[in-house]
């Protein structure tokens, strides 16, 4: 890992391309609120005009393309990470793309699937020497053992390559209470080369429960037809504060770039544009579905 979290990763090494940032948020554990940090993340680059594509790696349960599908379509992408040749277009699309920040939402129980791809490809090696990519892995962990072991395992997997990021889930319980992490020997050997620790913020029940029933974005959340000041309120502080807690690493997620004003404003209308033609495409399928009839002469 780096010895220099405050460094600017955008200087390029001796690689001749920009450096790039991915962001894998993991946890391998079900429940422990990894979507919810990388949706807050994407909300993130999204608000601050960073320019970032993500993936899906849960075809199952898409949580990314749940939420944000609706406007940003162009940019969430789709591996499957469960199946040998499922994620290379992962490694493709990165080479191949210049956008500077790509997040990938690892799902639960994937964490044997993605060794293997790691290991087949020499995946961190290829990004560091072919690409210039440097990797930001992201552990939300619960207060439960398996969230240790799970991010032992991942240490061992990515040794150095990657820059590690452990994240608490508030949710879970307060920070003082997450006993089994705080006092684990990993956690001591991870600090002392580099592991940045972050809370995630736990967001009230009733605001949390509206924007998962409307499926919205934690924008759109506070300006529902449907919300309340208190709904609103809830979640502008909460954003607000998740912003501040993973402030001390923002270089960690590359929100060291240069904003770019005219991305999302694209990506909004071509996906406008694609609903506009599925719409079309729709109604022209059910006309012609439609009985004929016969017309007397």
């Amino acid at each position: 890992m780096s010895d220099d979290n405050t460094t600017n990763t955008n200087n390029s090494n001796s690689n001749s391309k920009p450096q790039k940032r991915l962001i894998i948020v993991t946890g391998d554990k079900g429940g422990v609120g990894k979507s919810t940090f990388a949706r807050a993340l994407f909300q993130l680059y999204i608000n601050k005009n960073l320019p970032c594509v993500t993936y899906e790696a849960d075809l199952r349960n898409p949580q990314l393309e749940r939420y944000f599908k609706k406007d940003y379509r162009p940019i969430i992408r789709y591996i499957d990470i469960f199946h040998r040749g499922g994620a290379d277009d992962l490694l493709i699309n990165l080479d191949e793309s210049d956008c500077p920040i790509t997040l990938l939402d690892l799902p639960a129980q994937s964490g044997g699937f993605f060794e293997s791809y790691v290991k087949e490809l020499s995946f961190f090696e290829v990004l560091k020497t072919d690409i210039n990519c440097r990797v930001t892995m992201i552990s939300v962990i619960s207060r439960v053992l398996d969230s240790i072991n799970v991010l032992e395992k991942l240490r061992e997997l990515c040794k150095d390559q990657v820059d590690y990021i452990v994240v608490k889930n508030l949710f879970h319980g307060e920070e003082e209470k997450f006993e089994r992490y705080n006092d684990a020997s990993l956690r001591q050997n991870m600090l002392a080369t580099g592991l940045v620790e972050l809370v995630m913020p736990d967001l009230f029940y009733k605001s949390y429960d509206f924007i998962d029933r409307h499926a919205l974005t934690f924008n759109e959340g506070q300006t529902h037809q449907g919300t309340n000041i208190v709904i609103k309120s809830r979640i502008k502080s909460w954003l607000a504060e998740f912003e501040a807690q993973i402030k001390s690493a923002f270089n960690l997620f590359g929100f060291d770039i240069q904003p770019d004003d005219c991305y999302y404003p694209a990506v909004v209308e071509k996906s406008k544009e694609l609903r506009e033609n599925e719409e079309k495409e729709k109604a022209k399928n059910q006309d012609s579905n439609l009985p004929s009839q016969n017309i007397a002469a």
